[in-house]
């Protein structure tokens, strides 16, 4: 067994070299995902933050397994008068064959850094079943 060993050529310049840019330094991995810095809009960040808190909120409160439940869920919204402004008081979910429904509070809506109205789109995004119940539906859940 022979070893064939080459010496390298190298080109010496008294010319100082180029700062690398950081395309060059990451390849094809790029900037934004080392940093995390996908979004360029500041606005679209905080929306998705904020649908990311209420999307874990209701998998938590309903202990879904999967996030894609939530498209099968059903709903309904409990009002309040606050100086005499119809206000979001509680929202109401369940899944199609449960007979309970699972409590979300205002305040536990404001914790998630949204608000109310913004999990009604939420689920409307999602398709979820908005459902009328009666009275005494109500005054049993409350």
């Amino acid at each position: 067994m022979s070893i064939i060993i080459k010496k390298k050529k190298s080109f010496v310049t008294n010319a100082t070299p180029k700062p690398l840019t950081p395309s060059q330094i990451l390849g094809s991995i790029g900037v934004n995902s080392i940093l995390g810095t996908t979004y360029i809009n500041q606005k679209d960040f905080f929306d998705d933050s904020i649908e990311e808190a209420i999307q874990q909120l209701i998998t938590e409160k309903m202990l879904l397994l999967s996030t894609r439940i939530i498209r099968s869920l059903e709903y309904f919204v409990s009002y309040r008068m606050v100086d005499g402004k119809k206000e979001i008081k509680t929202l109401f979910l369940k899944k199609q064959h449960w007979l309970k429904f699972v409590r979300v509070d205002h305040s536990e809506m404001i914790l998630t850094g949204g608000r109310p109205k913004e999990f009604l789109l939420f689920l409307e995004k999602k398709k979820c079943k908005k459902i009328k119940i009666s009275r005494e539906q109500l005054e049993n859940q409350i």
